[in-house]
């Protein structure tokens, strides 16, 4: 039986011309894929420290890429704010990271955190079985206010009893805040409960999540009116932040709020994890994306030393133990080579926009920690007793070549899957539309209605339609009147959207 041809919507101009050359559709909206970017080089970590990432990597089967920036967060989840590099007077960095990992399902990220996450589990014990004094000050603490409050209670009564006025609650009396064990990694916590933690761990936490693109989602759509988004950016510089928390008396004022944060990301959903991160969210993470590594055998892949590998973090870990921060300084080489990088990085910014452009923004920063991670790495192979180093010119050209090399091509690539402007994540969002719909043409109420859900004005709609015309997916038609003689605007659709 026969049937009939399917007709296409009202309005609708079919494409029957075979022979009307499209071009190609620019890849940065097509493409599934990650495109190439560079391996990690490893070279830039420390002997010791770079035959436990290769060994580590081959036991779980996941790129060397996941394992160094499981180590990279190791470092800074120890130190955070208790080492701070120091570049003069008025600027001094946290070794705080937030670090993305993206890939697909079973690309080896989970592995690979573990690795690293094992060894700081072992320590964060550690830290906890010497709790006992702090744990016995706090109730100290708490039992003494009881105390003094029961004693003013009485004389409140007492002075009730013969008319007079009650005297003022002591000051000491003054005590409800709970008892926070050590601690290191924090797998998800609402801002109140973190800021708790923080309060009882000034050298700051690391957020240690398998997945990072629900957090970063939802951050600001359900947080007081984004509230806590402003606090998470405050995080990252380890800033103070002021909690206004219901379960207490009083606000919990932070005078630093150090957070480091790791977690995965899977590609499909970048575009979700970044929107609405032009206040500079996204702006603070390092992303790899690494290819899969080649398959190693069951008996040719190398054994982790790991305890060696823990006894370097535990000393990592007693880094600036005191009330004040160790500051790691530049040697005088060291400062020159920054200098002429922050020149040239200067230069670099003028010529970016959107996404990226926050990205370099951070990059003066972000260099400087590195450099100060890379010599702590380097100095815990040295032994027990060993002074630790300035920063010296190798340490800071290791930070600069992996922040240029790899670091930044990488957060290209994921700026690229989200739209390095908002512009351009809207041509993506209209470009996934007319794959899913298949249609051979569209008007502009078409693409302001249905693609981009009314966000943008009539306006606007014309330019990411000009900018999909750049990209080879539309071709302007002719200008069709509706029926009121208005100007009907109409593009015809690349056929290799509906292929």
């Amino acid at each position: 039986m026969l049937h009939e041809p399917v007709q296409p919507p009202p309005g609708y101009v079919v494409f029957d011309e075979p022979g009307m050359e499209w071009p190609e559709i620019d890849p940065t909206l097509m493409d599934d894929g990650r495109g190439v970017v560079p391996e990690f080089p490893i070279g830039v970590l420390s002997p010791e420290w770079n035959r436990w990432v290769c060994a580590s990597a081959e036991a779980s089967g996941a790129p060397v890429d996941y394992v160094a920036q499981s180590l990279l967060a190791a470092v800074s989840a120890l130190c955070g704010a208790g080492v701070m590099a120091r570049v003069s007077a008025a600027w001094a960095e946290p070794l705080v990271l937030w670090q993305a990992l993206v890939g697909w399902p079973s690309s080896g990220k989970s592995p690979a955190l573990a690795a690293t996450h094992k060894l700081l589990e072992q320590i964060e014990e550690l830290m906890r079985a010497r709790d006992g004094a702090r744990c016995n000050d706090h109730q100290a603490r708490s039992e003494q206010a009881q105390m003094i409050g029961d004693k003013w209670r009485e004389r409140c009564a007492a002075a009730l009893a013969d008319g007079k006025t009650p005297p003022p609650r002591p000051l000491e009396a003054h005590f409800d805040e709970v008892y926070v064990p050590s601690q290191i990694v924090v797998g998800d916590a609402t801002l109140e409960a973190l800021a708790d933690v923080v309060s009882g761990n000034p050298r700051g936490v690391i957020m240690w999540r398998d997945e990072l693109a629900a957090w970063l989602a939802n951050l600001g759509r359900y947080a007081n009116g984004g509230s806590d988004r402003a606090h998470w950016l405050e995080a990252w510089a380890a800033a103070g932040i002021t909690v206004n928390r219901r379960s207490r008396n009083r606000p919990l004022h932070l005078r630093r709020f150090p957070v480091s944060v790791i977690g995965s990301i899977q590609p499909d959903r970048i575009a979700e994890a970044l929107s609405g991160s032009d206040d500079g969210m996204a702006a603070r993470f390092l992303y790899a994306w690494p290819d899969a590594p080649p398959y190693c055998g069951i008996g040719e892949s190398r054994l982790a030393d790991d305890d060696s590998a823990l006894a370097r973090l535990q000393g990592i870990a007693g880094l600036g133990g005191g009330t004040s921060p160790l500051h790691l300084s530049l040697d005088h080489e060291a400062f020159i080579q920054l200098d002429d990088f922050l020149r040239d990085l200067h230069a670099r910014l003028r010529q970016s926009e959107g996404l990226e452009a926050g990205w370099l923004g951070k990059g003066k920063g972000t260099v400087v920690r590195l450099a100060a991670i890379l010599t702590v790495l380097g100095w815990s192979e040295q032994g027990p007793g060993m002074p630790i180093p300035l920063i010296g010119r190798d340490a800071l050209s290791g930070a600069i070549d992996l922040w240029h090399g790899y670091f930044w091509p990488h957060a290209r690539t994921v700026f690229t899957r989200a739209g390095r402007t908002e512009r351009d994540r809207e041509a993506r969002k209209v470009v996934r539309w007319l794959r899913q719909n298949r249609l051979p043409s569209v008007t502009r109420q078409d693409l302001r209605r249905d693609a981009l859900s009314q966000s943008v004005d009539a306006a606007e709609t014309d330019r990411i339609a000009l900018r999909l015309e750049d990209f080879g997916v539309l071709r302007r038609d002719e200008v069709e009147r509706d029926g009121r003689g208005r100007p009907l605007k109409r593009w015809l659709v690349n056929p290799r959207l509906r292929g």
